[in-house]
């Protein structure tokens, strides 16, 4: 796989615009809706759930 290396400024630019919607989402399928209208989505992993762009599924960062 290929490794993206996002800038601590970055990651924190796209945490800001989907904050709210990781805080309001009611349940794993509203969240993913909520993602899709920003071009991304979540994939769970062993190592945690991942924000991923949409529609090739590239890591983006760990959500917490």
């Amino acid at each position: 796989m290929i490794q993206h290396r996002i800038s601590v400024e970055t990651r924190s630019d796209i945490y800001a615009l989907i904050a709210r919607d990781l805080h309001r989402a009611t349940d794993d399928r509203d969240l993913a809706r909520r993602l899709a209208r920003h071009g991304l989505g979540y994939r769970d992993t062993n190592g945690g759930r991942k924000l991923v762009t949409l529609p090739h599924g590239i890591e983006v960062m760990d959500l917490a």
